[in-house]
């Protein structure tokens, strides 16, 4: 599929209804056990709610049906692809209904144009959130698909974004390899890149990503990559460090990507809590 066709097909996709998105995110009920973090000052908001930025940017937000307002949630950031309102890319992923089962905050943000300037205005998305909702700022998660995953990648890469990420799952994100080299290693970051096998727009560049993180990581690159639930990881990794492939082209976001993607974060979020319980 050339790139104009993946382009034109993506610009379609943004503008299908999200049909049935507030049933789904209404019967998702969290089971809430022993919390490890409580809010002072309760943020009660209802489940779903719409926040608007300063600037004006739409970020839609989804809670369990039983939203604890004192308990501290983690909040999964997933950015929009190109041209993407969040219903929309709420559409597209599936996240809701799963996410706030398992408890998770999450926030869709309209879609902005990559750029300095637009990932300033998207950095502030988890304060703006933790304003209303009450948040886990230990436990911050993003992803996000097209320029979604370029905008996770890039806030991840970023030291001045005022919070401190914990993971990160971006799917057919737009860097390379080569781009990555003028970036200096974070701090080792759960990561599990996403793309297609037939990405005609961005070829080859998820796994091109995925060796730079896996460096990162501290990962053994001198050791044959083996298959991990599914998706590639070099032995050694100080934290978790996965290529996934998909069989789809760029616009693709894989049926089972939102149910793995969160498997991937309770692993990632499960180190995370360890790690700040001195366990």
């Amino acid at each position: 599929m050339s790139p104009a066709r993946d382009l034109a097909l993506w610009a379609l996709l943004a503008t299908l209804p999200a049909c049935g998105d507030d049933e789904s995110a209404r019967e998702a009920r969290h089971v809430y056990v022993t919390p490890s973090a409580r809010c002072t000052s309760p943020r009660d908001r209802p489940p779903d709610a719409e926040l608007r930025t300063p600037e004006g940017l739409s970020v839609l937000v989804r809670a369990p049906a039983n939203y604890q307002p004192e308990v501290a949630h983690p909040l999964l950031v997933v950015f929009a692809g190109a041209g993407m309102m969040p219903r929309a890319t709420e559409r597209l992923t599936g996240f809701t209904p799963e996410a706030t089962a398992d408890g998770y905050v999450v926030a869709y943000p309209q879609h902005i144009r990559p750029s300095r300037t637009a990932l300033r205005k998207l950095a502030a998305i988890p304060a703006l959130v933790a304003r209303h909702f009450c948040i886990d700022e230990t436990r911050i998660a993003l992803s996000g698909h097209s320029d979604g995953g370029t905008t996770a990648t890039a806030l991840a890469l970023d030291p001045g974004t005022g919070f401190r990420i914990r993971a990160l799952a971006p799917s057919a994100a737009g860097f390379t390899g080569k781009d990555l080299q003028d970036f200096r290693c974070p701090e080792p970051l759960p990561v599990r890149v996403m793309h297609g096998a037939k990405d005609t727009l961005f070829p080859g560049w998820g796994r091109e990503t995925w060796q730079w993180w896996s460096a990162c990581n501290h990962c053994d690159l001198e050791s044959p990559a083996t298959t991990e639930q599914g998706c590639e990881t070099h032995a050694e990794c100080v934290t978790p460090t996965y290529y996934c492939e998909t069989a789809g082209g760029h616009t693709h976001w894989p049926a089972q990507a939102a149910h793995e993607t969160l498997g991937f974060l309770e692993q990632a979020m499960v180190g995370r809590a360890s790690e700040r319980n001195g366990e």
